[in-house]
């Protein structure tokens, strides 16, 4: 416990006595977590081991790497919409072939796979002011070639 001084005559009226205060006193501790904190810096770098160990060879294959999503943009400039597959605009009339070479080129491991390619989840972007009626012809589209797994994406505004 801390100790307050105070003249004699001022403070609570009892002569020659100290005043006591809840304060806790927290110097000893600043002092022993400086301290600690000192021991770790000098023995963090020495708790590295460079001696070297041959480890044994894992037998459990390596998962898959996810395939890379792919895009599906649909904007309108000057009153035209376009629609675009990854960075390429496309024709309406060939959304459907080009989103599966676009697909069959971001999943190299399943290309030869007509049904895992159609499996693969297509990620649909919309311009705000872009009537809706665009982006559900887009999902017709893919659904015609036999993409089920359609999701739209929305801005994160968190």
């Amino acid at each position: 416990m801390a100790a307050k001084v105070s003249a004699p005559g001022h403070g609570s009226g009892k002569r020659g006595r100290m005043d006591v205060t809840a304060d806790p006193n927290v110097i000893p501790f600043i002092d022993i977590m400086l301290v600690l904190l000192i021991i770790f810096m000098i023995a963090a770098p020495i708790s590295s081991v460079d001696i070297h160990v041959q480890m044994p060879v894992s037998k459990i294959d390596p998962s898959k790497r996810p395939p890379r999503p792919t895009w599906v943009s649909v904007n309108s400039q000057g009153g035209v919409v376009r629609v675009y597959v990854m960075n390429d605009q496309v024709a309406w009339d060939s959304l459907g072939e080009r989103t599966i070479e676009a697909v069959r080129t971001n999943s190299p491991q399943i290309a030869d796979d007509e049904y895992e390619v159609k499996q693969q989840r297509i990620y649909i972007r919309a311009d705000a002011d872009l009537p809706y009626r665009n982006v559900v012809r887009t999902m017709n589209m893919l659904q015609n070639v036999g993409f089920t797994k359609i999701g739209l994406v929305a801005e994160d505004r968190r």
